[in-house]
């Protein structure tokens, strides 16, 4: 296994030379996620090299579709009342150009290596996720910001734990980020930093696809395309499966 991973890393100084004057080099062992109708989660690999000394920060988010709830993109989030008994919704905040993930890693933390405002211009952890509010009729805004964080950390969407890159010698370096289960597809931004005395002083970033594959995509698509005719189709699907099971439970 480190036999195939340093063999990786070298393809990637190899092919990235000095003459680019880069300081940092990376690429991921697969550029897309397919999710089947088995996917439990999966495991992406990123390998990289640096040009002298430094500290290594990687970060994944998105899609930033503009459709979705939970995905990605343009956001509502509504505040339940009570009124009569019954709960409503109330006061709502919609934020844009927010990802559906988010995950940071480094090769130590982002305290110790970036200052605060690096870290909020380029958004490096989850305390400096903020949402842009682009419609409200709420006066706590942030109160709303911090409830969608908290929303996407318990759906596990929101990576609070800042994950480790670890060196392999003193150039080349590699990490991982785990994806959910509930991972929305879209396409994601890799970013990787170098962080030189508290500063980033280069960067790399490239796209990664997570899709839908196989019969659950079949399924997802033509539940998009005819929602009309999968939603009858679901309703006669339930009535057969209930009525089968009554049958069977009145032999009994």
């Amino acid at each position: 296994m480190k036999r195939t991973i340093l063999i990786a890393l070298l393809l990637i100084v190899l092919a990235h030379p000095p003459a680019r004057a880069k300081d940092i080099v990376a690429d991921l062992v697969v550029h897309r996620v397919e999710i089947t109708s088995g996917f439990s989660g999966a495991e992406m690999t990123l390998f990289g090299a640096i040009e002298g000394k430094g500290d290594v920060v990687t970060l994944v988010h998105g899609p930033y579709a503009r459709t979705g709830e939970l995905v990605g993109g343009t956001v509502e989030i509504r505040k339940k009342t009570r009124s009569f008994g019954i709960w409503v919704g109330g006061a709502h905040v919609r934020f844009s150009d927010v990802p559906g993930f988010y995950a940071v890693a480094s090769t130590q933390p982002l305290e110790e290596i970036t200052d605060p405002a690096v870290r909020e211009r380029y958004q490096l952890g989850v305390d400096e996720l903020k949402p842009e509010a682009v419609e409200a009729n709420a006066p706590d805004i942030s109160d709303y910001a911090d409830a969608l964080v908290r929303v996407r950390q318990r759906l596990g969407l929101y990576v609070t734990k800042v994950g480790h890159v670890s060196f392999v010698g003193e150039r080349l370096f590699r990490t991982s980020f785990s994806f959910p289960s509930t991972v929305p597809t879209g396409i994601y931004r890799v970013e990787v930093y170098l962080v030189r005395d508290g500063k980033i002083v280069d960067a790399q970033s490239f796209p990664l696809l997570v899709n839908r594959a196989g019969f659950s995509a079949d399924i997802y698509g033509f539940a998009h395309r005819h929602a009309a005719s999968y939603g009858v189709f679901a309703v006669v699907t339930a009535l057969f499966f209930g009525w089968m099971a009554h049958l069977a439970f009145r032999r009994r």
